[in-house]
């Protein structure tokens, strides 16, 4: 689809935090409400002027199936205001400011927040068949977070997908570590400089005692990650194997949210716009080889768009695997020095349903320090897809 003047304005996202840490008791709901309530305040908008709330979420288990309209009503937004989730997994954020984009074109709204909120620390265990019973025999509880990251069609956990992608693609474990080293330290260089304050909107987390603790620095980083000490972990999905847990993605939590509408509607209400979406492409591969699918929707985006990789800027490339990450970045033949600048996923984790809007956050912000034009937001989909979407800078 053609952008045809559609604008993004007042993008935020919460600190991504570690896997059981600092939002292990917080709503998932609430990481989306904080967000939400950033993103239409530095927008400078009226809450009441939000005809739509679009979040991504994959864990829609327990309250968390009303999600979108819990975060909504959480940040303070009307009643009048309506909302829902989706679910495109991994790409679930950045589908979200799509879909807000469909919602614009057919009139059905004016003005949207998109984003996407994820609490992998809460996820439930299950036990299948409970509420019917069983007459004889034993049950298995179900990790509902491992859940999140394991491929239905082979049953096995998406790393086992990154181990057959480096091995189609080449991928040595060295590259691999290579690349995870690289993104610890522009990550640590991003957050020593400063460059994530700015995009960051603190949580309060109430404790039993004292003040409550504010949540505002990610926690996944490991400063001081080099090739040589990832090269002493041992592969975690195959004996033998190239994926570790250092040169993979974490399991994490975190909100972000952006304001989508039309530029007239922008300058109606005084908005200042911070990208342009201009066009968005999905792509499907074989599930057992989903790390590579960005590179067929990046491509099949350029060809959409009438332009070429070497005209893109800045590239925001989820991280998954960096068995996945180093592939897509060959075949593209982009620049790795635009991929990524301050460190991805590997480094700063990836809370699956709000990665790809805190993305897009992060691509807004480098895209106004460099003041450079055009960038791209991609990531690959467990079950075999692939997202992207390009956006141009009005900062």
């Amino acid at each position: 689809m053609n952008g045809g003047g559609i604008v993004v304005a007042g993008g935020v996202r919460t600190a991504i935090g570690k896997f059981a840490g600092a939002f292990k008791d917080t709503p998932t709901s609430d990481l989306g409400a904080n967000a939400i309530r950033a993103a239409v305040d530095r927008a400078g908008i009226s809450p009441a002027v939000v005809d739509e709330v679009i979040l991504g979420c994959v864990g829609q288990v327990g309250e968390d199936a009303f999600n979108a309209r819990l975060a909504t009503l959480k940040a303070g937004l009307p009643e009048t205001t309506t909302a829902f989730n989706v679910n495109r997994l991994c790409g679930s954020g950045l589908q979200a400011i799509n879909s807000a984009v469909q919602e614009l074109r057919t009139g059905e709204a004016q003005v949207v927040v998109a984003g996407g909120n994820e609490n992998m620390s809460i996820q439930p265990y299950m036990l299948p068949r409970s509420q019917v019973g069983w007459r004889l025999g034993e049950a298995q509880l179900i990790d509902g977070t491992l859940s999140l990251v394991t491929d239905p069609f082979g049953r096995y956990q998406m790393g086992a997908t990154a181990e057959k992608v480096a091995d189609r693609y080449g991928v040595s474990r060295e590259a691999q570590d290579k690349f995870a080293a690289e993104s610890q330290r522009r990550a640590a260089v991003a957050i020593a400089e400063g460059r994530f304050k700015d995009q960051i909107v603190p949580v309060s987390i109430p404790q039993r005692k004292g003040d409550p603790l504010v949540a505002d620095l990610d926690e996944h980083p490991r400063p001081g990650t080099t090739a040589e000490s990832l090269a002493r972990l041992k592969p975690a999905f195959r004996e033998g194997g190239s994926v570790t847990a250092g040169n993979s993605s974490g399991i994490n939590d975190a909100g972000a949210a952006l304001v989508v509408m039309r530029s007239a509607r922008a300058q109606e209400l005084g908005v200042t716009p911070q990208l342009e979406w201009v066009a968005d492409a999905v792509a499907g591969v074989a599930p057992e080889i989903m790390g590579i699918a960005p590179i067929f929707a990046v491509q099949h985006l350029l060809k959409k768009a009438g332009m070429t990789i070497n005209d893109i800027d800045l590239m925001e490339l989820n991280e998954a695997f960096a068995a996945q990450a180093v592939a897509v970045i060959r075949e593209l033949e982009i620049d790795p020095e635009k991929v990524n600048p301050n460190g991805g996923a590997i480094a700063l984790g990836h809370p699956v349903g709000a990665t790809g809007a805190i993305l897009t956050v992060k691509l807004a912000y480098e895209l106004k320090r460099r003041q450079a034009e055009w960038g791209i937001v991609t990531m690959c989909i467990g079950g075999g897809q692939g997202i992207a979407t390009l956006f141009r800078n009005l900062n």
